[in-house]
């Protein structure tokens, strides 16, 4: 089993259990693991562990994989300041590819919404595949904590029920005169607990969606001098936050 190789995500309690068969797949049918083989595993609550292949039972297309835990290797402590998102649902494959940066810059949350101007539903399939791409983004750059994933249907009742202190809130917007080492203060004050970001859709928030956060105490911070589309916005404002936080 070599350091950085494929990780293998487990959700049963114990020394052994089952994969699930998304999992298992990957682990008999692409890497073409065996019986009695070492792998490593990792159960998306902050810990990596190397572990064994101990029972291997195919039926058609279904796969049962039971595995070991063998010993802890490493963990990932939660960081001090949590990061959620609101991410809006857009068009295409925009939305998994939020996620899936969100995921490999360490955001604890996304809470994907529905706002008046968004144009494409939420289904529990779609919901299934967003968690499916953190899961892999999480594997793939070797972090350990897999980010929350919620559904909003309610922009503004999402906006009025957030927590009131301890939480910076930070709204992308071309009006905005936020600056990042305004951001970096209020990082390195101690005092909080928690970031939240927010974007618009394709369509940008409604005045009214707009107003709900500048009431609930979001600041606007401008991106770039120039329009922005809706990926890039959301993209460009976790960037810098990822950044600012490990300053």
């Amino acid at each position: 089993m070599e350091k950085g190789g494929h990780r293998f995500f487990f959700d049963f309690s114990g020394k052994t259990g089952l994969l699930p068969q998304r999992e298992a797949h990957h682990l008999i049918r692409v890497c073409r693991k065996r019986e009695g083989e070492k792998i490593l595993l990792i159960d998306g609550k902050g810990k990596e562990y190397s572990g064994r292949v101990l029972k291997v039972k195919e039926k058609g297309k279904d796969l049962s994989v039971e595995v070991e835990i063998l010993k802890l290797l490493r963990e990932e402590k939660p960081p001090l300041i949590q990061v959620r998102v609101l991410l809006p649902l857009l068009k295409g494959d925009k939305t998994d590819f939020l996620v899936e940066k969100g995921t490999e810059l360490g955001l604890r949350g996304f809470i994907i919404y529905h706002s008046s101007f968004t144009i494409p539903r939420i289904s529990l399939q779609r919901l299934s595949r967003l968690r499916e791409k953190a899961l892999s983004a999480l594997k793939q750059s070797g972090r350990l904590i897999l980010p929350e994933i919620e559904i909003s249907y309610n922009l503004r009742e999402t906006l009025k029920n957030l927590p009131e202190s301890g939480c910076l809130k930070i709204m992308a917007s071309p009006e905005g005169n936020l600056t990042p080492e305004e951001i970096l203060r209020q990082i390195k004050s101690g005092l909080l607990r928690e970031v939240i970001l927010l974007s618009g859709p394709e369509g940008g928030l409604s005045s009214e969606e707009r107003e709900e956060a500048l009431l609930k105490g979001f600041s606007e911070i401008s991106l770039s001098p120039h329009i922005l589309r809706a990926e890039t916005a959301s993209f460009a404002l976790m960037s810098l936050l990822s950044y600012l936080l490990n300053l």
